[in-house]
């Protein structure tokens, strides 16, 4: 009876194991984690921390690169939150990047107040820094064992408004530049996030998207950012998730979708197995090239 126990309880823990998901489910116990100097902006030098799996047999690997929120005026790439973030993802399979870029300086607050002309400047120069640290990943990419057409890109706040713009409206904020034209992610995460203008998306990157309906920071329709009053010198009219989203279906692109009803800027701790459902995305539309949309309002 105690052999019999054993053999089924071996049986049971290997099915376990082999039930578990690459880029989907946890499936490395250890990983390791590297800083990197990626650029030097004027006298800021610019950093990323790389996380790899311990011990991965796997030489083509996705990249997953992680882009913080705190309105352009704070945030880090290595906050506890982020940290513990980062290697759960690099448990699932990916390669990540917790990437730092340009910071207002202390005395200013991206507001209403500031004129439309730096708020742009700003958008700028975190999308460059980003596509900076994608250049960076990408020139090394034999080196970390990347696959440079498997690129996830995930952002919260401001973070998500600096990929969403990347994405779908790179040539709004970085005209005509040679440097970073083969650089293209193969799908987006954003939470509470915007681009300047849906309407002018024309590729098909497919993306996941997790918005409050009451948010008065970053709209989650078409509206100005920070709800500004036309007569600010900040008003600027931003499209939200589900502007974004409708274009994405018009184009017939992959998408994941949750509505968060009567909630704001407020929704960064995302209900567990919400999240878990981005990873259950990304293998099907990034890995397995499956066509799926998805609507969800919670």
């Amino acid at each position: 009876m105690i052999n019999k126990i054993v053999t089924f309880f071996i049986f049971s823990w290997s099915a376990l194991v082999i039930s578990q998901t690459r880029y989907i489910d946890t499936v490395f116990d250890n990983i390791t984690v590297k800083t990197y100097n990626y650029s030097i902006r004027n006298s800021d030098t610019l950093k990323l921390d790389l996380y790899e799996p311990k011990n991965d047999n796997c030489t083509n690997r996705p990249l997953f690169v992680i882009v913080h929120g705190g309105g352009f005026t704070s945030g880090e790439r290595n906050n506890y939150s982020l940290v513990s973030l980062a290697e759960s993802i690099t448990k699932k399979g990916y390669v990540v990047a917790s990437i730092d870029y340009s910071l207002l300086s202390k005395n200013k607050v991206f507001s209403c107040n500031i004129p439309l002309d730096e708020e742009m400047t700003i958008y700028a120069e975190a999308g460059e820094d980003l596509l900076s640290a994608l250049a960076y990943l990408i020139k090394y990419k034999e080196d970390f064992l990347i696959n440079e057409s498997k690129i996830i890109l995930f952002g919260l706040s401001a973070g998500a408004e600096t990929v969403l713009n990347i994405t779908y409206n790179r040539d709004l904020l970085i005209p005509k530049n040679e440097t970073y034209k083969n650089i293209k992610p193969a799908a987006v995460i954003s939470i509470s996030g915007a681009c300047l203008n849906s309407d002018l998306i024309t590729n098909t990157i497919p993306g996941v998207f997790y918005h409050g309906n009451k948010d008065k920071i970053i709209p989650y329709d078409r509206d100005s950012h920070h709800f500004c009053d036309p007569t600010e010198k900040g008003f600027l009219i931003m499209d939200g998730s589900n502007r974004i989203v409708e274009k994405l279906k018009a184009l017939d692109s992959s998408f994941m979708f949750y509505t968060y009803k009567d909630r704001g800027h407020d929704i960064f701790n995302l209900p567990t197995d919400d999240f878990y459902q981005a990873f259950v995305f990304l293998k099907k539309v990034v890995f397995d090239n499956t066509f799926y949309q998805a609507q969800i309002i919670e």
